[in-house]
């Protein structure tokens, strides 16, 4: 690895990820300025009495090199890149995951998080429920923000801390909410704006609370409780007999390979979603075919029609779904190093962490029904 890095890695950035500390290295000033960009909050030590642990990782995006092609290098492994448009968006989706994977002092769910008068709010939802467009309407309404991606939720003294990335929304999202103006200035990656919560709403930000309330974004027609969804995953590659093996994964059921965009396309319903999730990522690895992206649900994004309504629901039902929106997911140093594999263990803390929320089902509809439900239940 040495021959690769000496003469190419100029530009390099030093983030700190709670207990973790990361060091991004790279020939392409652009990668490193975009990394930077979106995790600025992030330069500043803010847990210097945590026992850190340390992770650095490598681009050449210069095929001048022993592979004569981009070469990423990541998790230990090196992954040489085929084509150039996977750049900007594998090498950022790859480092983030393995970040997320070794952070131990807190766990990560896929959530928007804001908060009102020191009651910690946590949105939950896959892709396309409009979760970071609930999360910009409640800051309009006087909420703090905290996150639009992750809720990062603190073992040591179960309050949830901000994880404040820069937001990646729709230039439509924006107007939508009413910040019509703040579009002037924000770059555009990967076909959205990209912009720090000051550029939106300036003294917005939060700071860590107490989880208060739990919302779980459901369509009308309800959840299916993780058990069956749609998933498209979209790959660089697709082969034979990685299709077969993926085939024979039990749960697997009606799959095909979408060929008419830019990259392969592989979409199926499956039973128990993340689970077989992590199985067909386990084969790609094997087979180096690199995972670029992966949508739950067959909505491409919210439409905020029809009527919200809220359902409470138990704690006990609240935690095993966020068990199921766990970012470290099978990967996760918590779960094979400290629970040794053991699921159950890391549903028993986390239910303890959220031991006082309510919690509840909300079925999305008009946007500023949605927010008016929320703000009935936190601001009263």
């Amino acid at each position: 690895m040495g021959l690769l890095q000496k003469p190419y890695l100029l530009n390099k950035v030093t983030l700190y990820f709670f207990d973790l500390v990361v060091t991004i290295k790279s020939d392409s000033i652009e990668f490193i300025d975009l990394f930077t960009k979106m995790y600025s909050r992030f330069l500043k030590n803010e847990f210097p009495s945590l026992p850190a642990s340390q992770i650095e990782f490598s681009l050449i995006t210069h095929p001048d090199n022993i592979f004569g092609k981009p070469v990423l290098m990541c998790n230990d492994e090196i992954w040489p890149l085929n084509d150039p448009k996977l750049l900007d968006g594998f090498a950022y989706e790859c480092i983030l995951m393995s970040i997320i994977t070794r952070i131990k002092s807190h766990f990560l769910i896929h959530a928007g998080v804001v908060s009102f008068d020191n009651h910690g709010v946590l949105i939950v939802a896959d892709g396309g429920y409009g979760k970071t467009t609930l999360v910009l309407t409640l800051l309009k309404r006087g909420f703090k923000f905290l996150s639009d991606e992750m809720a990062a939720l603190g073992r040591h003294d179960h309050l949830v801390y901000p994880f404040p990335r820069s937001l990646r929304v729709r230039k439509d999202t924006l107007s939508l909410v009413g910040f019509p103006d703040n579009t002037i200035g924000g770059e555009e990656w990967l076909d959205k704006l990209l912009l720090d919560i000051d550029q939106i709403l300036p003294g917005s930000s939060g700071t860590k609370v107490p989880v208060e309330y739990i919302f779980f974004l459901q369509n009308e027609k309800g959840i299916t409780k993780n058990n069956e969804q749609d998933l498209t995953i979209l790959v660089d590659k697709m082969n034979d007999e990685v299709l077969r093996l993926i085939e024979n994964i039990a749960g697997v059921r009606n799959m095909y390979v979408d060929v008419n965009g830019s990259f392969p396309a592989l979409i199926l319903r499956a039973d128990k979603a993340n689970k077989i999730l992590s199985k067909i990522e386990t084969i790609c690895a094997m087979h180096k075919i690199l995972v670029l992206d992966v949508l739950k649900g067959t909505e491409g994004h919210a439409s905020f029609n029809g009527n919200a309504r809220l359902l409470p629901i138990p704690v006990s039902q609240a935690a095993l779904a966020l068990l199921g929106n766990y970012q470290g997911s099978y990967k996760s140093k918590i779960l094979l190093d400290e629970f040794k594999g053991s699921s159950i263990r890391l549903f028993m803390e986390l239910s303890n962490i959220i031991a006082k929320a309510r919690c509840y089902h909300l079925t999305a509809g008009r946007l500023q029904d949605m927010a008016d439900i929320v703000c009935a239940e936190v601001c009263t």
